[in-house]
């Protein structure tokens, strides 16, 4: 018991941000940062990547895909779709997904509910990059902006030709 009060790896030895140090020619402690470093939360605050009117945080979310829609695009959303939402909400967009379905409780969304239908594509992508519910944030799997608004023009699609049984 005695072996964990002792403070060498409390007090061990460190340098702090812009603290001076002998180790570096520069006498700097702390390295600069590598040329287009950019934060892991980004920098983009356009309406193409937040889905919110004038790219502001607390903008009213777009009603329309802020990209062209092309078969090459819808073609694109259905693999990431297939990739990233297909195990939970189904291949079919019904929410019966083969990682989750009957097992959990609440399921996950079916695009075919009117809820979905009426929200806006701008919601559809905060909840990819945010998550909501059981779902959790996808913005570190779906990085590409535009693989996220392929996804929600897919999503559109499959909402406006529904398959004969949800």
């Amino acid at each position: 018991f005695t072996a964990a009060c002792h403070l060498d790896m409390y007090d061990q030895p460190k340098h702090r941000a812009l603290q001076a140090s002998d180790f570096y020619q520069d006498g700097a402690g702390m390295r600069p940062l590598v040329n287009n470093t950019v934060p892991r939360s980004g920098l983009r605050t356009d309406e193409l990547s937040t889905g919110r009117a004038g790219g502001a945080a607390d903008g009213a979310f777009l009603t329309e895909i802020p990209l062209s829609v092309s078969p090459e695009l819808l073609a694109r959303g259905e693999e990431r779709w297939t990739v990233y939402c297909a195990v939970c909400h189904g291949t079919a967009g019904n929410g019966r997904g083969s990682a989750v379905y009957p097992q959990l409780n609440p399921r996950p969304a079916s695009m075919y509910d009117q809820r979905l239908i009426d929200m806006p594509v701008g919601s559809f992508y905060d909840v990819i990059v945010n998550g909501r519910g059981a779902m959790f944030p996808y913005a570190s799997r779906v990085q590409n902006v535009e693989d996220r608004w392929a996804i929600i023009a897919y999503i559109r699609q499959m909402q406006a030709n529904p398959p004969a049984e949800q």
